[in-house]
């Protein structure tokens, strides 16, 4: 997934230290097999080329996401969509926003799922696949099965600084301590034992592109950070992309959707 990915442990000795962290690698690995939409050889590439002009065999693991995706839609009031993948891209080069061509519908208007034999349709020219903003929470979430399964008990999980898991606590202390440096909540810390937190930014400015946009407007966001605490990665990443996404109005109903320990939202300075 082209990020970081720095693992602390404590308590253990070096050699599960590593057994653990070469399964959590490996893992990560044989997601980026499923979820990359460049790599031609990946499975949602596949599904992108094909999955429109014909129904598709997938795989279970991007059977679920995808299922779990349909669900993120109606969550997220549609401010978080990973169908939308060519429409986001088209939209980021400055193409012409066409109320028509983005796929702002129910979401079994976007695509048919077959649950008896693991087939899926897309139903939209303008759908495709995009888990970018959701890949380093479904891997976090599978690191934590496999932390499970040896029994971590405390152990601080940074991916790409933005998406975070943690089990237990600090070492010198009852929990691991996270916070933000930014004038809205400078010192304000938030104790993690067994949780996560997503950390999601839009920006303007210095040529650079934004990569979180208001679907149904295909605007830019203003200047935000969104930050989210829960149980699941996954759900924290969702819910951190949609909140930079939606209007402020719309903050507090979007993340009563979600079961999350904590939220914020606050403006970069």
């Amino acid at each position: 997934m082209n990020t970081p990915l720095d693992i602390v442990f404590w308590g253990i000795n070096q050699e599960l230290a590593d057994q653990v962290t070469e399964k959590v690698v490996t893992q990560i690995m044989e997601l980026q097999t499923i979820l990359d939409r460049f790599n031609s050889e990946a499975e949602t590439f596949k599904v992108n080329k094909n999955a429109f002009s014909k129904s598709m065999a997938i795989s279970p693991f991007l059977f679920k996401t995808i299922s779990n995706g349909m669900k993120y839609i109606q969550k997220s009031e549609g401010y978080f969509n990973v169908f939308a993948g060519k429409v986001y891209a088209s939209l980021k080069e400055k193409s012409a926003f066409s109320e028509s061509s983005l796929p702002i519908h129910p979401p079994e208007d976007l695509i048919k799922i077959n649950t008896s034999n693991n087939t899926i349709q897309f139903l939209h020219p303008a759908v495709s696949l995009d888990f970018g903003g959701i890949g380093k929470g479904l891997a976090l979430d599978e690191t934590s099965k496999i932390l499970d399964e040896f029994g971590i008990k405390n152990t601080f999980i940074s991916f790409g600084g933005s998406s975070i898991l943690t089990r237990g606590h600090h070492p010198h202390g009852n929990h691991w301590p996270f916070s933000l440096k930014n004038q809205e909540i400078e010192g304000e810390i938030w104790p993690l034992r067994n949780d996560t937190v997503s950390v999601s930014c839009a920006g303007h400015g210095s040529g650079k592109t934004p990569h979180i946009l208001n679907p149904k407007t295909g605007d830019c966001p203003p200047s935000f950070t969104a930050v989210v605490q829960s149980e699941s990665a996954t759900e924290a990443e969702v819910l951190s992309t949609a909140l930079i996404a939606a209007p402020d109005e719309k903050h507090q109903e979007i993340a009563s959707h979600f079961n999350v320990e904590k939220w914020a939202v606050f403006p970069i300075h």
